[in-house]
């Protein structure tokens, strides 16, 4: 059964993506060595509908608290009811994912609607490594954001975040309904529009094509990133963006599991990637054995 898993207790933690069943899982490797055209980048502005539905986002909300910082969040299984009822549901990622019950499908889907065990080791790492103060004025992408907890929390420390996503669906639906619901209670339904304009931006697609799409933007001192090195196909890209991206002095955090079951990339193999490239300098930060070997790394250009 697929299932949105917004926050990740020990019960229910994943310890791998919820790829289809063994000859479906053949299907997506298949998939996967076939040629693939990728989403375009989009830049995907928010719209007064999130305003309108802002009650019905408060209602359907959860309580985070990560070190001082509190989070509010979309509950496990609104979205796909909501996409459901309200929708035409199709024609959306979100739903073709249901349909396949698979978190993967290849150039379709990626993952986002669900919220993986890496966002929580991040935000942990963040709130017991990095005071409050060192986020102001910093420029931060949250790169396959999913959830967007990790811009968000970045945000409510005063940052500047652009948010990304494979899928637009996932931005509208969960993205920047979560976001708006981090706005103070204090400011005016018509200020908050102006205030994700001015201190955030949205994007969807794929890497390359996000980064060719932002190249005259400033970069980020901070990216963010987590469960994203799966496809080793696409770490080329990812690495790229990295690059591209990020200022000379800046960071990179990637949160990922040793082993992916099924789609073959990893921690560990990751590192070596990366060594090859001879781009970054990276330095493991943080692991755990804990269900599945996970650990955090940080890039910083040689």
């Amino acid at each position: 059964m697929f299932k949105f898993n917004f926050h990740v207790d020990a019960e229910t933690s994943d310890t791998a993506f919820d790829l289809p069943k063994e000859d479906k899982t053949s299907e997506n490797e298949r998939e996967t060595k076939e040629e693939v055209t990728w989403y375009q980048a989009e830049h995907v502005k928010p719209t007064e509908a999130l305003l309108t539905n802002l009650d019905l986002y408060e209602l359907n909300a959860k309580d985070l608290k990560v070190g001082n910082i509190e989070l509010r969040h979309l509950i496990a299984g609104f979205v796909l009811d909501d996409i459901k009822t309200h929708q035409d549901g199709d024609s959306t990622d979100i739903k073709k994912s249901e349909d396949k019950l698979s978190d993967l499908i290849t150039g379709v889907y990626e993952g986002g609607a669900k919220m993986w065990e890496g966002t929580d080791d991040i935000l942990l790492y963040l709130a017991e490594n990095f005071k409050e103060s060192f986020w102001k004025d910093k420029h931060v992408l949250d790169l396959g954001c999913g959830s967007g907890l990790l811009g968000i929390y970045a945000v409510k420390c005063g940052a500047k975040v652009d948010f990304q996503d494979y899928n637009k669906d996932v931005l509208e639906n969960i993205t920047q309904p979560n976001v708006v619901l981090n706005l103070k209670d204090t400011s005016k339904d018509d200020e908050k529009l102006k205030i994700l304009e001015e201190n955030t931006k949205f994007f969807s697609g794929d890497w390359s094509h996000f980064a060719l799409l932002t190249k005259d933007l400033n970069k980020y001192d901070i990216i963010l990133t987590a469960e994203t090195i799966y496809n080793i196909e696409n770490q080329q890209k990812l690495i790229d963006t990295f690059s591209s991206r990020l200022k000379s002095d800046g960071l990179v955090l990637v949160a990922a599991k040793s082993h992916y079951f099924g789609v073959g990339g990893g921690l560990e193999q990751f590192i070596e990637v990366i060594k090859k490239n001879g781009i970054f300098e990276s330095k493991n930060v943080w692991h755990t054995d804990e269900n599945l070997k996970r650990g955090i790394l940080e890039l910083k250009f040689k």
